[in-house]
């Protein structure tokens, strides 16, 4: 009988060995499969870290912390409004790819990201006129001219001409009824 008892004993010791072992191996797997969910998340925020903005659009970029500088590696391909410490807008300025960093007051960084300046593919029309050049059309919903990179120069030209004198004339006019309601004011 006692050999009928310490088998029974042994047995349970065994299967609580057995138990043991195979807590310790989910408990192990896991941990492996948080690691890799981790590994995952961080792939996938490295990933994130490309920024598309249309030509001559401006997009927000909302920050989780508080930067106090903002460099662009090519401000001729994307340049920044920062309008406080947490918000920065960025302009597509031409075609083509930079990066963007923000630095806290200490100069680590915040923020280092691609951005990618491209086409407004929905609304944008481009004509090739043999050997007269491209002209560019918004068609939003009816088509106008607009200046678009890779334009014909002196088209590109005469439409800036215009929006430039579209501008002063838009400014004198502000500056005017500025003036004018200044001694009202009084």
């Amino acid at each position: 009988m006692a050999t009928g008892a310490s088998c029974a004993q042994t047995s349970r010791k065994e299967g609580s060995n057995t138990m043991r072992a195979y807590r310790t191996k989910k408990k192990a797997l896991r941990r492996v499969l948080f690691g890799a969910g981790c590994a995952a998340l961080v792939a996938s925020a490295a990933q994130a870290d490309d920024f598309k903005v249309e030509l001559n659009e401006t997009k927000a970029l909302h920050l989780a912390k508080p930067v106090s500088t903002v460099i662009v590696g090519n401000p001729a391909i994307a340049d920044v409004a920062v309008e406080g410490s947490k918000l920065i807008y960025v302009m597509g300025r031409s075609f083509g790819t930079t990066n963007l960093v923000a630095t806290d007051s200490e100069g680590k960084a915040v923020l280092n990201l691609d951005v990618s300046v491209v086409s407004q593919s929905a609304s944008s029309v481009t004509l090739t006129r043999g050997t007269g050049g491209q002209l560019s059309y918004n068609c939003t919903p009816r088509c106008e001219r607009v200046a678009g990179v890779g334009d014909n120069p002196d088209s590109y030209d005469a439409i800036m001409k215009q929006v430039s004198g579209a501008l002063s004339t838009g400014a004198g006019a502000t500056q005017g009824a500025s003036t004018m309601q200044a001694p009202a004011a009084e």
